[in-house]
Parts: structure tokens; C-alpha cells; sequence
């Protein structure tokens, strides 16, 4: 299997629970919407950036970006409903993943996840640093995963994203950058990445 394109993907569609509710892809940063500098990053790498949000969708689309909903039946299920919209609606060979909001994150990161994907293109790449495992920050086959994420949210009890990875065969890429991988979780850590 080759690497004939890339889409990247934006993950939006949480619900901000930790941060009163609120939209945190559009919260600014540095005068921006956060999924506003992951997008851009992602789009210096990619052949095409879609943004998935399940609220304000006029708001992301007034970024520039294509935007995509969760399927009514998924929103429960955290991020994996993400992946498995942009897993069925993309036409591309592969996918990169990128949280909102972790606006630091940089060309050079998602160029370690291409390299990773072109050495071993059946597998799923995902970021890694000391402080563990960064897996919506990761690059996959669409094919392949959209098949495997299909079965393992039928017999899995569990959601969680890396369980589904090591079901399929993954393979971690160091990050040491890990400011880069720093996410708005709470107002606190917002004023952190300020």
C-alpha cells in the first residue's frame, strides 16, 4: 500500500465539559480560534483539511475549512465518532488526526507521523512523549481502519482510541518537542499556553 493522498482531519465534536460548556476550537489563541492553528498547520501537509465539529458549524466553516458532523446515532461514544465519520466520508488513502486544542503543534510533528506512515503505510502511527501516549495526534490507513473501527465498535465495551489502535497494529513516534503537544483542557491551561 502507497501513500497516493492525505487528508487531515480537526477534531472538534467534544462537548467542553471541563470548560463550562464551551467550544473550545474556537476559544483564541493568540487571536485565533485554536482549530483555526491546527488547521492551518494540518494544511501545510496535507492534501485537503476538514474541520469535525457537532456545534457551531457556521462558526468553523467561516475558518475556511470544510466541515463534517458526527452521525446523530455516534455522539456518545467521544472520539472515536470523530474518527469514524472522517474515516467514512474521506476518499484519500490515509488520514491525519489533530485535536483542537492543542494549538502548538507544528508542521515538523505531523511530517514525523507522513515519514512513520511511508516506511510502514498498513499500520497506525500516533505521537508519543514522556508523559504517555497522544493519540488523537495520528496518521492511519482509511480503508483498513474504517473496517476495523466498524468491528471493534460492535464488540468492544470499552471507546477508548488506543485500545482501538493496538486491535488494529499501531506503532508510537516519539515527540520530544512537548510543549507542541500541550492541550487546553481547562481555563488554567489555557493561561498556560499563553
Amino acid at each position: 500500500m502507497d501513500i497516493t493522498s492525505v487528508t487531515g482531519v480537526v477534531l472538534a465534536g467534544g462537548k467542553g465539559e471541563r470548560v463550562s460548556g464551551e467550544d473550545k476550537g474556537l476559544l483564541s489563541f493568540r487571536g485565533k480560534p485554536m482549530a483555526q492553528h491546527v488547521a492551518n498547520t494540518l494544511d501545510k501537509v496535507v492534501d485537503r483539511v476538514v474541520i469535525n465539529a457537532n456545534r457551531h458549524l457556521a462558526e468553523y466553516e467561516e475558518l475556511g475549512f470544510e466541515v463534517c458532523a458526527d452521525d446523530i446515532q455516534m455522539l456518545d461514544i467521544g472520539p472515536l465518532a470523530g474518527l469514524y465519520t472522517c474515516l467514512s466520508d474521506m476518499k484519500t488513502s490515509h488520514l491525519i488526526i489533530s485535536p483542537c486544542d492543542t494549538p502548538l503543534i507544528s508542521v515538523a510533528a505531523f511530517e514525523a507521523l507522513l515519514a512513520a506512515a511511508k516506511h510502514s503505510p498498513t499500520q497506525i502511527h500516533y505521537l508519543h512523549n514522556d508523559q504517555g501516549s497522544h493519540p488523537l495526534h495520528a496518521i492511519m490507513p482509511v480503508a483498513s481502519s474504517l473496517f476495523a473501527l466498524d468491528v471493534f465498535l460492535s464488540s468492544q465495551d470499552g471507546l477508548s482510541v488506543l485500545s482501538f489502535y493496538e486491535d488494529f497494529g499501531c506503532q508510537p513516534v516519539c515527540w520530544r518537542l512537548d510543549n507542541e503537544l500541550s492541550n487546553f483542557n481547562s481555563w488554567e491551561d489555557l493561561k498556560s499556553l499563553k
